[in-house]
């Protein structure tokens, strides 16, 4: 198998990493929902509530990842 090299494996490790941080704060979102709903008798209250701010939690990453939030002038 060849090694990917230059941008081609940049590109890759970045969309691994998006990838993986959007499912991550999902999932932790889903799971905390989960626990507080079983803890607190409320389903599906918290679970679809933390899984928002885990879905948003994942976009407002990704707009970091991207540099989206430089603002002309920044360095």
């Amino acid at each position: 198998m060849t090694r990917l090299k230059g941008d081609r494996a940049h590109s890759h490790q970045w969309g691994l990493r998006v990838g993986t941080e959007i499912v991550a704060s999902t999932m932790i979102g889903l799971g905390g929902g989960y626990l507080l709903d079983r803890w607190l008798d409320t389903r599906p209250l918290f679970l679809l509530l933390l899984f928002a701010f885990g879905v948003a939690a994942g976009f407002l990453n990704l707009y970091y990842v991207m540099g989206l939030d430089n603002k002309p002038g920044d360095d």
